[in-house]
């Protein structure tokens, strides 16, 4: 049985799982981390439907490193996280499962929002809101947790020993023969229905009737569209260019999903009956078939992050806006310098600024001085006019003191109180 080994088409099979991993772990990270920083953001982070697509690339790191990850550094190192303890064992395949299957059902979750802000609009802002996402994601995670919760009990970590006491056998198996029939013959199809069929019957359902609404959505506008459209129409026009844009993102997404995880389900419900007394050729090209339907499967949790920027307009900006605050700013090499007298000395310099300031003072002083012909009033007035173009000198107290005393009011002891008033700070 170990001749298939030897078969061209398992050494392709080994070269696929030590070569293409590692190019999907290090994308994915990459991918998945910039879709949470960017779907975090100030301006996006308030919709539902950023935060179920937060949640689904931190489920999609965890597929990566729980699945993909294990598989590379098997066939990389011949080392299997699942062969070395009871936690490995039990957790690892735990995990895998109900990653996977939670990415699944987060789709199902975006689509049956973006079916509810389509057909029920005005519903949509009090059924989808943040709390009820938490807590539908909250549901959606228990749900998946216990439906695989089977695999904590049935798959277990067989330690076996020599009359010597020394191990000759360590391995992740099935608890006994009944759970091995029930892990292979039927669990694949309960898998299927919760990983697959499921996930696909209400994205397909789903984006029919986003597609139908958004037909009916552009006939009308195209119908009632004026040469001249109202604030209101233009309005309704830009929202639906966000729905549409939101909505050819769900279908990119949705097709990807519906093509990358059909083939490895449609294989685990086939591999029991096509391993029974298959020869070597039919081993190795089935090792081959599954390396192939892997790395499929795995791409659904790499490439989300450029299947956003492809499709998402909204998606796209905010990243190159966030790109765009990450730069450096750029120096301005052009400046305006006043003009100095660079030749004369640090004494000379302070000397002249000292006579400038003295003549500055004397001028003001000199043009607020009420003239001789002029009453009362007319002097309030005439300094208000001279100190309001001062260029440090507010014309609030002023004005409130015109409004307290009129010109025909004014005592002449308060307009001496105006002239002997300190401007040293002008």
């Amino acid at each position: 049985m170990s001749k298939f080994k030897e078969l061209p088409l398992y050494t392709s099979s080994v070269i696929i799982w030590k070569v293409v991993p590692p190019i999907l772990i290090l994308l994915g990270t990459i991918g998945n981390i910039l879709s949470i920083l960017v779907l975090t953001r100030r301006s996006i982070r308030e919709s539902t439907t950023s935060l179920f697509l937060t949640v689904l690339a931190c489920s999609d790191l965890l597929v990566l490193y729980s699945g993909l990850l294990r598989q590379w550094v098997l066939y990389l190192f011949e080392t299997d996280v699942r062969h070395v303890s009871e936690v490995g064992c039990k957790l690892n395949i735990w995990l895998v499962y109900s990653s996977l299957d939670f990415s699944a059902w987060i789709l199902i979750a975006v689509t049956l929002e973006r079916v509810i802000s389509a057909w029920l609009p005005h519903r949509a802002r009090t059924v989808c809101t943040k709390t009820s996402a938490k807590i539908f994601l909250v549901g959606i995670g228990i749900f998946i947790l216990t439906l695989n919760s089977h695999l904590l009990y049935g798959v277990v970590f067989k330690v076996e020993t020599n009359a010597d006491g020394k191990v000759f056998f360590k391995k992740c198996t099935e608890i006994n023969t009944d759970y091995y029939l029930f892990f292979n013959k039927v669990w694949p199809w309960i898998d299927l229905c919760a990983f697959c069929v499921v996930p696909f019957t209400v994205i397909v359902i789903g984006n029919a009737l986003i597609l139908i609404r958004v037909l009916q959505s552009q006939k009308k506008t195209q119908s009632t569209d004026a040469p001249a459209l109202s604030p209101r129409k233009r309005g309704q026009k830009g929202r639906y260019g966000k729905q549409s844009s939101m909505t050819a993102m769900l279908f990119t997404l949705n097709i990807v999903f519906l093509l990358s995880t059909t083939p490895v389900s449609v294989y685990n419900i086939g591999y029991a009956y096509w391993m029974s007394e298959a020869a070597d050729d039919k081993v190795a090209e089935l090792d081959l078939w599954w390396a192939v339907v892997n790395m499929l499967m795995y791409t659904n949790n790499t490439f989300n992050f450029l299947l956003y920027c492809l499709s998402g307009t909204k998606f796209r900006v905010e990243f190159f806006r966030m790109l765009a605050k990450l730069k450096p700013p750029v120096a301005n090499n052009v400046h305006e310098t006043p003009l100095r007298n660079y030749t004369a000395s640090p004494r000379e310099s302070r000397a002249d600024r000292q006579s400038n300031d003295d003549q500055s003072r004397s001028n003001i002083t000199e043009s607020i001085k009420p003239k001789r012909h002029e009453t009362d009033g007319q002097q309030l007035m005439s300094i208000n006019t001279e100190v309001s173009n001062l260029p440090h000198y507010s014309t609030l107290s002023l004005r409130q003191e015109n409004e307290n005393c009129a010109p025909r009011n004014c005592q002449k002891d308060d307009t001496k109180s105006i002239d002997t008033q300190d401007f040293s700070e002008v």
